[in-house]
């Protein structure tokens, strides 16, 4: 959708016009797989009639937010589309475009003349608006027990993964979502990550190190922090490889409104026996070795500066005992489901895995 979040304050438009929505616009007949890629690519899509009348709008955050519910792939788009859209008349000026977008909380507004799509408009150049501009902090100081011996010598965010590491795959991403400030929190063998990262300048961001003395886990490191950040703070463990658009990320995390954001992707187990349905002690069926489907933490988080104020000074804490802080607080936290690829690399076989889906580096 152009510009990433964040656009600076001397955007001279109010809003971006993007004359030629095509790539916009959906078929009401498409799946939801079938528009995955395209609304998850553009974070917004369009369905139009025969006649180019817009039925209904879809946003990346709509797929997502099925995708808790597991909605199949094969449901139509139009049962994920807002059937009453927000819209701008052709007739509106930039200012009534720029206040839906800001008061919704969307990335874009479809035009319509006489009911029909005639361009859209998105937030990209809309100056103070948005999620404003994210830091990053990535979490690096672990000593990778579990890909010993691979990890004796190499710390297990710099291992390769196709032509780079895994945490240069990390910033890398980060970069192109508009991220210019990355902390890395460095412990186990901190000096490789300056030695092979340096300033951050050839990835396209800033690198900071921040030293913990003692390990203080996946929260804890953020108290580190030299200054308050004004904006969002995305976290990320750095021994994870994904295909998230983080830009996607801080887009739900802005539009739902929350103090922290918790990325999730779904685990299937199943269940080797065959499993009671009852009402107390009346039996209702027998579920043969059913499969259940979870969404687990993905190592991945979106967090309003004031959550910072939770954590105390270079002390120990996980993001479990920081989220049930803030839940205990009143705070909302919300479940941003991954739809791309997501690996933990948990173990040698795991990490061939990986080795092989992207060891030619024509799948990033």
């Amino acid at each position: 959708m152009g510009a990433r979040a964040g656009a600076g304050p001397d955007a001279r438009r109010e809003v971006a016009a993007i004359a030629d929505p095509r790539p916009f616009v959906l078929k009401p007949d498409a799946t939801v797989g079938d528009v995955l890629e395209q609304v998850r690519e553009n974070g917004f899509g369009v369905v139009l009639g025969d006649d180019g009348e817009v039925l209904g709008t879809v946003d990346d955050g709509a797929v997502r937010r099925a995708a808790l519910r597991h909605a199949s792939l094969d449901l139509p788009v139009m049962t994920v589309m807002s059937g009453r859209p927000l819209v701008a008349d052709a007739g509106d000026g930039d200012q009534r475009a720029a206040d839906l977008l800001r008061a919704y909380r969307v990335r874009a507004v479809p035009v319509v003349k006489s009911g029909r799509l005639v361009e859209v408009r998105t937030l990209d150049e809309v100056p103070n608006a948005g999620p404003g501009r994210a830091i990053a902090v990535v979490m690096v100081g672990g000593r990778g027990e579990r890909l010993r011996p691979l990890t004796d010598k190499v710390p297990k965010p710099l291992l390769r993964i196709g032509p780079s590491s895994i945490v240069e795959r990390l910033i890398t991403s980060l970069a192109a979502a508009g991220v210019e400030d990355v902390y890395l929190a460095v412990n186990y063998k901190a000096d490789e990550f300056d030695k092979k990262l340096g300033d951050g300048a050839q990835l396209g961001v800033r690198l900071h190190y921040m030293r913990e003395r003692e390990p203080l886990h996946t929260a804890g490191a953020l108290s580190m922090l030299p200054e308050s950040p004004t904006g969002p703070v995305i976290v990320t463990n750095g021994d994870l490889v994904t295909d998230l658009d983080f830009a996607r990320l801080l887009d739900y995390h802005w539009h739902h409104g929350g103090a922290i954001t918790v990325a999730g992707v779904e685990h299937r187990t199943q269940i080797p026996y065959g499993v009671l349905r009852s009402v107390e002690h009346h039996l209702l069926e027998i579920d043969e070795k059913p499969e259940r489907r979870d969404f687990v933490s993905a190592g991945i988080y979106a967090m309003q500066p004031e959550v910072l104020r939770f954590i105390p000074p270079e002390t120990r804490m996980g993001m479990p005992d920081l989220i049930a802080d803030v839940l205990a607080e009143g705070l909302p936290v919300h479940v941003f489901p991954i739809l791309e690829r997501w690996f933990d690399i948990g173990s040698p076989e795991e990490f061939e895995t990986v080795l092989l889906q992207f060891a030619t580096g024509d799948q990033e």
